[in-house]
């Protein structure tokens, strides 16, 4: 079994998840792959959360990964992610901007999504 993919730290007044960095497949050697692979955990995290984008719109997975065959004829993922953001740390002069994400949630993700 590999490490656990999220821990709980407690931070203040806030719960963030960690990542194990060694839990990430060995086989993800692509930014593409990673991108999918941490939608994927993302969508597995989420367990269904939805996300109000357009008002009076409905809702819609906070994330979610999807397969389809664009206009051009190529077969794509759609990866689409509506993840909840520090304002006050986005514009920081001293972290990046990723650093500004906030967790979606602080379950681990499914199993089969920690192996290659």
């Amino acid at each position: 079994m590999r490490d656990s993919v999220r821990t709980t730290v407690p931070t203040g007044f806030l719960t963030v998840a960690a990542l194990t960095l060694s839990a990430i497949p060995s086989s993800i050697n692509t930014y593409e792959r990673l991108l999918v692979w941490a939608a994927q955990c993302c969508q597995s995290i989420a367990n269904g959360q939805q996300v109000n984008v357009i008002e009076n719109g409905g809702n819609v997975p906070a994330a979610q990964v999807q397969v389809a065959i664009t206009a051009d004829n190529v077969s794509r993922f759609i990866v689409t992610a509506y993840v909840p953001l520090d304002e006050g740390a986005l514009n920081s002069a001293t972290a990046k901007t990723w650093m500004a994400a906030k967790d979606i949630a602080t379950t681990t993700p499914h199993s089969n999504l920690l192996s290659n």
